[in-house]
């Protein structure tokens, strides 16, 4: 860092970067918590699991969260039928907020001068932070003074966890959640139409097992090989009684046509038309079972406790804190090199490929088939 802005960085931590702390903490006297999770689906989904948590420790406590144009659609829809939050606060609306909350609960990982300054205005009594701050970046726990308590957990703790050994532990017994979404039949069963095929009449039910594919995240995927391969053993007089759809993102269409090539030609697979948040989860909800890479589809599927074969990357970090939670039958498949989480390839399929004949048959067998 230059000694120009190492000067600015000073100055901005002296304006920003500290607080007043706030004196006789007594959690249990509360009144409001805002809850500012990263916005991505599965950080977002796991603020819901927090916020049910703090509604089970308190019975008239008013939760937030804070959301931004990338998930508030979602977290609209994680609300609308459970109502377990009281207010979606907008980021840019942090003046209309300022000093009206107890307790900010901080879970992004990166301080950054703009976040500094947001938190300075918002001004809540007590600033919990729960993200790993970078030790060599200038914006550390170090220079930075603008929290109360520092509950970043230990590394391989899943991240559902995070508030059962926080600073309200020491108040509150916090019971484990699973992630779930709350959704309506009546909304779900508009979503049947797409998994029609040819020559199904529109009153019959759909027998066909519905398996939803999701080979790509927003930063990561699998290699379009090795899902061929996977689909390629389905047992032969299984694949009649299957319909697959692979969901649509940024690059599908590229990499459907990688996959058609290399995929058995009597499978009965097609890409998803592009939907939005809201339609995605209720399209999800009506599968049998998801087939997919760590990311936000997974995410959605473990919190509609679908049956669910996972791929992840060999980065323990990430298997700790974001491996699949479910009681439905799953199987999470690892990768056999050591990586970072973005190193979604080079699995070992024998084990997928067993447990995804057994789980057609036994859809099959639920089905009536």
């Amino acid at each position: 860092m230059s000694i120009v802005n190492g000067i600015k960085s000073k100055i901005m931590i002296w304006l920003f970067g500290t607080k007043k702390k706030y004196k006789h903490v007594n959690l249990k006297n509360i009144k409001s918590i805002l809850l500012n999770p990263k916005d991505s689906i599965g950080d977002t989904l796991i603020a819901f699991c927090y916020a049910r948590q703090l509604k089970k420790m308190y019975s008239d406590i008013k939760l937030g969260i804070v959301v931004t144009d990338r998930n508030i659609e979602f977290a609209k829809l994680c609300n609308e039928n459970e109502k377990v939050i009281d207010a979606v606060v907008k980021w840019s609306d942090v003046f209309k907020n300022h000093k009206k909350w107890d307790v900010l609960l901080d879970f992004l990982s990166k301080e950054n001068t703009k976040r500094m300054i947001w938190k300075k205005v918002l001004s809540p009594k007590i600033t919990m932070i729960f993200g790993e701050r970078n030790e060599k970046h200038y914006y550390n726990k170090k220079n930075l003074k603008n929290y109360d308590f520092d509950c970043t957990p230990p590394v391989e703790t899943h991240i559902i966890d995070y508030l059962i050994n926080s600073e309200f532990s020491k108040y509150f017994k916090i019971e484990k959640q699973k992630p779930h979404i709350k959704l309506l039949e009546k909304d779900i069963v508009k979503m049947e139409k797409f998994w029609k095929y040819d020559s199904q009449k529109v009153e019959e039910k759909n027998k066909k097992v519905k398996i939803l594919l999701v080979p790509q995240g927003s930063d990561r995927e699998m290699k379009p090989e090795e899902v061929a391969e996977l689909l390629n053993n389905i047992e032969n007089e299984k694949i009649k009684d299957i319909k697959i759809i692979m969901g649509k993102t940024a690059g599908s269409e590229e990499y459907y046509k990688k996959l058609i090539s290399n995929v058995n030609k009597n499978l009965d697979i097609s890409l998803s038309k592009k939907f939005s948040i809201n339609d995605f989860i209720l399209f999800v909800a009506t599968a049998d079972l998801v087939i997919g890479v760590d990311g936000g589809a997974i995410h959605i599927a473990s919190s509609l406790n679908k049956p669910l074969l996972s791929f992840y990357a060999n980065d323990k970090y990430n298997l700790c804190r974001w491996s699949p939670k479910t009681t439905a039958d799953s199987l999470q498949v690892i990768s056999k090199i050591q990586g970072s989480h973005n190193q979604t390839y080079n699995f070992s399929l024998s084990e997928p490929i067993k447990w995804l004949n057994n789980k057609i048959k036994e859809i099959e067998k639920d089905k009536g088939n």
